[in-house]
């Protein structure tokens, strides 16, 4: 018989790390420490989501190839000094997830991981080493009738001795060297034929929550990650970036990650949950037995005065095999277990009598240093049916479990009972009908995608196309496994892992020499997780997380978004000083990742996942420095496959200082879109809505207290800081006058003439001319020229950062433009001014400028915006400007903030009034008394300009109404 020597955890650890002649090797031990995966970093060739007795092999093996190989761990490192010693250790070492209690207590990353459901129990363990760590580290070759199994890939039969020879070579499997005293026992009353084994094996396990296929389609549309294939989410905003991902998490925690991933959706079989087994385990304890079992383990001070031969052994001592198709082993108790467990709490006695009594008496005697009664452990295997069925409550996010149907049950008791009645004393059974250790299947290996969710070598099924996979998705541990194995199936798990690899491997490099990766392989660092420790140190940042939860309509359909935020407060000099100066320039915008989910039922019956967010907090547009935003930008994922994005702004406005602050913090304006999925069968093709979703007082009031992390106070007192600028002090960020129109035009933009001018009462201004563009008109006509007169200090109509203005239309309809920049513009400062000089001096004199291009009788089109609307009239009503020189008028105005007043709202409806009207006329007549002349003047104004006026018209309005 052969067994695994070593250290439990820490051997085949220190192996791996010995054997690995190159690639890289990296082990993290805490999941909630972001920026050690997140922003900047390459990523890796291959993931390895958990390395039990599959993923160790696919760890090792990829390193060994020279790929460059990212290992991630959940649970902690467990030296040997690190184990329970006693009762109490040992429980608070438990995590306990009861759905018939609906209770769960214990942390997350515990050593034992038990799971209870109805009349069925599971049991795992969690750490460096994974289920190595607790388990007895048996290594028996798959039996023959299991590799007969219809649910048996026949593929796996190719090389499957091999492979189960190169597994038991790197475990080091060895003999065991002696018969210890159970084994004796159990030989002397001949219950069948005696296997003698023990040892252990090391996985390193791994949690992760899901994982994302990324698409072309997306990555045109913000999606993150690189060139990378695959983003593993260590949580709802954290991931690595990889090109293969190989899930070895258990048969809970990897099928647990495809649940997820469906829900974002990654297409997988229907059979993701399937063809679940037990192993057929079945476990009793045999106490107060007249032979000398010695099946207590001993503590340290016991384990350096006992001979090795006198010592209760390993952990499994002996094995046998029945007749009726199931092997029973016996087992040593360690002495930090709760005897009590076994003995009345969770099992039932045999034969009836006292045997309640017997457990407190017999801790009594342990506790006083009185000899115990003799005790073990008896465990059995078998074949079920592996018909169990595994399911992911969406609501709670747990693992539900039903057990496979065990015909062999009765049998495997009157086993029990058999070997009682000879060796005497009191048989504990489970009360539970299914109590295993030895979980397999949920992700059964199949060579068709209707009966398994992954090919025989292990890639999982894309059940969109028969017989295609997801390049670079693995499975590779015991949820592969199709069926009961019938005994110990540690090695069973790390043969099968050994076959994938072959497939694994070839296909990386294939992948990398496809791609022109520059290959180089590295000598890998005898001491990673020191290494990786330091790192972490170095990269810890400064953060908060908000919750916030968001209700209202889209498109006039109700959406929730419950939204989670990590916002980094970057470690600047900007950042670092609490002592802030209100009336400093500028303050940092605060950015974060964003996670959650939106239910938006009228689109998807399933919740938006996201995917990919990210939040701006208090950003600022150049041309709006007393506005503030809170940027939000979702990439949503739903279980149909299709994607799409929620962006929304909150905007901040110092209108009538705070009376709408309580608004405008809680109101989000949003527009949602469809930007991927199966275009031919989803009839939400170009998908585009506008609305608005809300954070009600309460919830807002729930979010602040709800803050976490490191950095609430600073996140506070910024957060404060901004308000306390944006409506009370109204403090502009950045200074505006420094903003100059050249400094944003892109290369697209027309290109102009700077022409200075001399006002007739001195003073200095400019303006900018543009020649006419070709005309999309059939005729060619002579047109006059337009002059644009701007609002107060700012540029109403040369926007380069915006797809369209309505300069870029009038070129495009053939009009040379002049833009006044009077000496209000900030690039013409001048003090000690009035509205009156910009229609006395300024106007007058821009006109001038045309008239030297265009000759005395030339006309003017001229549109003007607010302040300039109002320079225009003063000049025209004043005489500075005489109206024979204006072909048409158009004025418009609007608030100074992003707000309409219920005046101007019923003002921007009113009809536009043209120059031709007699009241305009009769204004005009007080400049010219002449009866001729204003005959004169009405014939100038009725000189039609119908494209300037409409597109005027138009362009101005969609403006302002947007």
């Amino acid at each position: 018989m052969r067994i695994g020597v070593g250290d439990i955890g820490n051997e085949c650890i220190g192996f791996l790390f010995q054997i690995l002649p190159q690639g890289s090797f990296w082990v993290s031990n805490k999941m909630e420490k972001p920026d050690m995966v997140f922003n900047g970093h390459d990523g890796y060739d291959a993931v390895v989501v958990g390395s039990g007795y599959g993923g160790s092999v696919a760890a090792c093996r990829l390193s060994m190839a020279g790929v460059k190989v990212c290992l991630v761990e959940k649970g902690q490192k467990w030296e040997a000094k690190d184990f329970p010693t006693n009762s109490f250790n040992i429980i608070s070492a438990l995590r306990m997830e009861s759905q018939n209690l609906g209770v769960s207590f214990g942390p997350k990353d515990a050593l034992f991981q038990v799971y209870e459901q109805n009349d069925s129990l599971a049991a795992m363990a969690c750490g460096v080493g994974g289920g190595s760590l607790v388990n007895a580290g048996v290594m028996v070759p798959t039996p023959v009738r299991t590799r007969r199994s219809s649910k048996w890939p026949k593929e796996w039969e190719t090389d499957w001795d091999s492979c189960e020879a190169s597994a038991a070579t790197m475990m080091r499997i060895q003999s065991v060297p002696l018969q210890f005293p159970i084994a004796k026992i159990m030989k002397q009353i001949d219950v069948g034929e005696v296997e003698h084994m023990a040892g252990c094996v090391v996985k390193t396990g791994c949690q992760v929550h899901y994982v994302v296929k990324k698409s072309y389609e997306t990555d045109q549309n913000g999606e993150i990650g690189g060139k990378r294939r695959w983003l593993v989410y260590l949580n709802d905003m954290d991931y690595i970036k990889a090109d293969f991902v190989i899930l070895s998490a258990g048969v809970f925690g990897t099928t647990a990650i495809l649940f997820n991933s469906q829900m974002r959706g990654l297409k997988i079989s229907k059979a993701l949950g399937s063809g679940f087994s037990c192993n057929g385990n079945t476990v009793a304890y045999l106490c107060g037995s007249n032979g000398p079992l010695n099946g207590y383990g001993l503590d340290k001070k016991q384990l350096s005065k006992i001979p090795i031969q006198a010592r209760p052994g390993p952990s499994i001592s002996s094995s046998y095999s029945s007749s009726l198709g199931f092997t029973i082993q016996s087992a040593v108790l360690p002495t930090a277990y709760p005897y009590l467990l076994f003995k009345g709490i969770t099992t039932f006695g045999w034969p009836t009598g006292y045997w309640f009594f017997h457990g407190i008496i017999d801790k009594l005697k342990h506790l006083i240093g009185s000899k115990s009664s003799q005790a073990m452990v008896l465990l059995t295997m078998g074949h079920d049916k592996s018909d169990g069925k595994i399911i992911l409550d969406k609501e709670t996010n747990k693992i539900i479990f039903s057990p496979p149907h065990d015909p062999l049950l009765p049998q495997k008791v009157k086993a029990f009972q058999k070997i009682t009645r000879k060796l005497g004393g009191i048989l504990f059974m489970s009360r539970f009908r299914s109590a295993s250790v030895h979980l397999l299947g949920g992700c059964n290996a199949s060579s068709d995608s209707s009966d398994g969710v992954c090919d025989p070598n292990g890639q999982v099924f894309d059940p969109e196309v028969p017989g295609l996979v997801h390049q670079g998705l693995y499975v590779c541990d015991a949820s592969l496994i199709p069926c009961s194995v019938g005994v110990n199936p540690c090695l069973t798990i790390a043969a099968a892992a050994e076959h994938v690899c072959k497939d694994l491997v070839n296909n990386v490099l294939k992948y990398k020499t496809k791609i022109c990766t520059n290959y180089v392989s590295k000598v890998v660092d005898q001491n990673p997780p020191i290494e990786t420790h330091d790192t972490l140190k170095r990269s810890e940042t400064s953060y908060v997380s908000v919750k916030e939860t968001l209700r209202g309509y889209i498109g006039g359909m109700p959406c929730t978004a419950t939204l989670r935020m990590k916002i980094n407060l970057q470690n600047s000099n900007d950042f670092d000083d609490w002592n802030y100066s209100i009336m400093r320039k500028s303050l940092v915008t605060l950015k974060g990742k964003v996670g959650g989910y939106v239910v938006f039922r009228a689109i998807e019956k399933d919740k938006l996942h996201v995917i990919d967010g990210e939040v701006k907090m208090f950003e600022v547009n150049y041309r709006t420095p007393y506005t503030q935003y809170m940027h939000y930008r979702l990439l949503l994922a739903a279980a149909s496959g299709s994607r799409y994005v929620l962006e929304g702004k909150k905007i901040m406005n110092p209108y009538l200082f705070a009376i709408f602050s309580r608004k405008e913090t809680t109101t989000l304006y949003v527009t949602f879109k469809r930007v991927s999925g199966n275009f031919a069968e989803d009839h939400h093709v170009g998908l585009n809505l506008k609305g608005k979703l809300k954070v009600s007082m309460i919830q807002l009031l729930k979010t602040l207290l709800s803050l976490e992390g490191n950095g609430k106070g600073r996140f506070l007192h910024l957060f404060l800081l901004h308000l306390l600028r944006t409506y009370i002090l109204q403090i502009p960020q950045g200074i505006h006058k420094e903003y100059t129109p050249t400094d944003s035009y892109n290369n697209s933009y027309p290109t102009s003439t700077f022409h200075e001018l001399e006002t007739g009462d001195g003073c200095i201004i400019s303006c900018r001319r543009w020649n006419r563009g070709h005309s999309r008109l059939k005729f060619n006509e002579e047109k006059h020229p337009v002059l644009l007169l701007n609002g107060h200090s700012t540029e109403s109509f040369c926007l380069p950062t915006e797809p369209n203005d309505l300069i870029r239309t009038l070129l495009t309809e053939g009009h040379e433009i002049w833009l006044l920049q009077p000496r209000l513009h900030p690039l013409n400062p001048s003090n000690n001014f009035t509205i009156e000089d910009l229609g006395r001096y300024d106007i007058p004199a821009v006109i001038s400028k045309i008239c030297e291009f265009h000759g005395p009788s030339m006309k003017v089109h001229v549109v003007a915006h607010c302040v300039g609307g109002l320079a225009i009239h003063i000049a025209v009503m004043g005489g500075h400007v005489s109206p024979t020189q204006i072909a048409s008028l158009c004025c418009t105005n609007s608030s100074m903030f992003f707000k309409l007043s219920t005046l101007a709202t019923v003002k921007m409806w009113l009809p536009l009034v043209s120059p031709n009207q007699p009241a305009d006329i009769n204004g005009f007549a007080r400049q010219e008394q002449n009866p001729d002349s204003l005959r004169h003047i009405k014939g100038q104004f009725e000189t039609p300009a119908p494209n300037v006026y409409s597109s005027l018209d138009t362009s101005i309005r969609e403006m302002y109404l947007q």
